[in-house]
């Protein structure tokens, strides 16, 4: 007689596998390690999934990524035109989509632990650097947007890179590392006021005008 898969079973492997993947990583992370987590013989995982990747894909479905990118999309394009986010109302699109972006990820916070700093050796593994480099162009456009029109050079190309992967991985470990919702939201809020700051100094700095020397587009 076949045996009977229970929900409650595959869900507890999945939430076990989730919380070894954002701790481990997936690739070091052993199918006998999610068993002893989720309190199941390793025998019993293969029942409900037949290998690892898709164990993972099971727990972090394409359907989260693209909502994920979907939302920090729509953060930063909230602030087209707008050069100051301390003269936005409370109810501004702005405020509306960083709150809807930070509610998902604490709400969904090893699926994005794993996605931004975990995810090696999966499909998924370049999700953090392919963010940094979307973050990256629309940062420039949002600097053009409010007259700042930067000119985009290697090395601008180069800081820029380093400030969104520094920026992401915080996120990353923000959420990895406080456990307490208001803790997570104060952390971000901190990152986030130094980073607006920061780029607007250096767009600034960037503009043609300003610039004593050439340097070679990218």
């Amino acid at each position: 007689m076949a045996q009977v898969l229970k929900e409650e079973v595959r869900e507890r492997i999945s939430g076990a596998a989730l919380e070894v993947f954002a701790r481990k990583g997936y690739a070091p992370a052993t199918m006998a390690e999610i068993a002893k987590a989720a309190r199941v013989a390793t025998g019993n995982v293969y029942l409900y999934f037949p290998n690892k990747e898709e164990l993972f894909h099971a727990v972090l479905p394409d359907t989260f990524v693209d909502t994920l990118s979907r939302l920090l999309r729509r953060r930063v394009e909230a602030l087209s035109g707008i050069a100051d986010i301390g003269t936005l109302p409370d109810g501004a699109p702005y405020h509306a989509a960083a709150e809807e972006l930070l509610r998902f990820c604490i709400d969904h916070r090893l699926r994005v632990v794993v996605l931004l700093s975990k995810a090696a050796g999966t499909k998924h593994a370049s999700f953090a650097e392919e963010t940094v480099e979307r973050l990256v162009k629309l940062a420039v456009a949002h600097a053009r947007s409010v007259g700042a029109a930067p000119v985009v050079t290697g090395t601008l190309r180069f800081a820029l890179t380093r400030i969104y992967g520094s920026f992401v991985a915080t996120m990353a470990a923000a959420l990895a590392e406080l456990a307490d919702e208001a803790d997570v939201r104060a952390a971000v809020a901190h990152v986030t006021d130094y980073h607006l700051a920061g780029l607007k100094a250096l767009f600034e700095g960037a503009r043609p005008s300003t610039r004593g020397r050439k340097e070679t587009r990218s």
